[in-house]
């Protein structure tokens, strides 16, 4: 095994570093968002209430019981973009997805 890293090894390093950097922005954005908006904060909550009303068996499948939490996520996501050109990939082959043709080489962003 080399001593040495490679090309391809400090750019994985690099991405890696960025992702996990990623979703501390991406709290503080949504907190930031939640401070400003206490509308949204209140139909959140009473959405995290009812949550706890219903019963799961655990922590995880409760959250992803609330509709209104993937949705708010998603949109402070979409308002504030992290880092979009790390997280995008290049199309190893022709394929379609959702009924769109995505040709080899094509590079997909989130």
């Amino acid at each position: 095994m080399s001593k040495e890293l490679h090309y391809d090894e400090v750019i994985t390093n690099i991405y890696l570093s960025m992702i996990a950097g990623y979703e501390t922005t991406a709290l503080a954005y949504c907190t930031y968002v939640l401070a400003r908006e206490p509308l949204v904060q209140k139909k959140l909550q009473e959405e995290i209430d009812l949550s706890q009303e219903n019963e799961h068996d655990n922590d995880y499948d409760r959250a992803h019981s609330i509709v209104y939490l993937d949705w708010f996520i998603q949109e402070v996501l979409r308002m504030f973009p992290i880092a979009p050109q790390a997280i995008s990939r290049e199309c190893n082959n022709a394929t379609i997805v959702c009924g769109h043709t995505i040709e080899k080489g094509q590079n997909i962003s989130s």
